[in-house]
């Protein structure tokens, strides 16, 4: 009998229940999550207001429901561009090493040395506020660590025997590179992406 992995069924159940938080909330809230009602200034939880309200007035789940979607908007946004400009970067720099690999992964282990937040504050300070913006720079910010990580596994993985065989039937660099090599490093990105 199989052994049921209850970390990763309770993971699920609590990701499925703020995506769907995040769908049902663009389209219905119990409340208008910009409705102002000064009677009902920092009111605790009650049946009418489950999470209570703010100090305008504002019921909170209602205002829960309706940020959750651009939330998890930002949030995958922000992984894909770190996934993508990460593995880019990974992939040449951990595949061809060499020069390229040592500066790069200096201006990498820089970004790195900064504290996350602040980097992330100059950043929206260049761009300008907005949503857009904002994906942007958190994403640039997530694309150090993509790279690390790709370039430690295309490193290990470069001289195994199937790349050795791609290479004697004539496989060029891209396809070893994105063919061969990427799909057996996607556990490695998917742990970092859920992360």
């Amino acid at each position: 009998m199989k052994k049921w992995n209850y970390s990763l069924l309770i993971g699920c159940i609590l990701s499925g229940a703020v995506l769907a938080l995040a769908v049902i909330g663009q389209f219905w809230t119990p409340y208008d999550p910009t409705a102002m009602n000064a009677a009902l200034r920092n009111d605790g939880p009650t049946l009418a207001h489950i999470c209570g309200t703010d100090n305008f007035g504002r019921d909170i789940f209602s205002r829960i429901m309706n940020g959750t979607f651009t939330t998890c908007f930002v949030a995958i946004c922000t992984v894909l561009i770190g996934a993508v400009g990460g593995t880019i970067i990974g992939a040449v720099t951990g595949y061809f090493g060499g020069v390229l690999d040592n500066v790069v992964m200096r201006i990498n282990d820089v970004l790195l040395s900064f504290p996350s937040v602040l980097l992330a504050l100059v950043l929206v300070s260049l761009l300008g506020p907005g949503t857009t913006n904002i994906i942007v720079a958190l994403g640039i910010l997530f694309i150090p660590s993509f790279a690390r990580i790709v370039r430690g596994e295309y490193m290990r993985l470069k001289s195994q025997d199937f790349v050795w065989s791609a290479r004697i039937m004539g496989a060029g660099h891209l396809r070893i590179m994105f063919v061969h090599i990427l799909p057996n490093i996607f556990v490695s990105m998917l742990t970092t992406a859920a992360v």
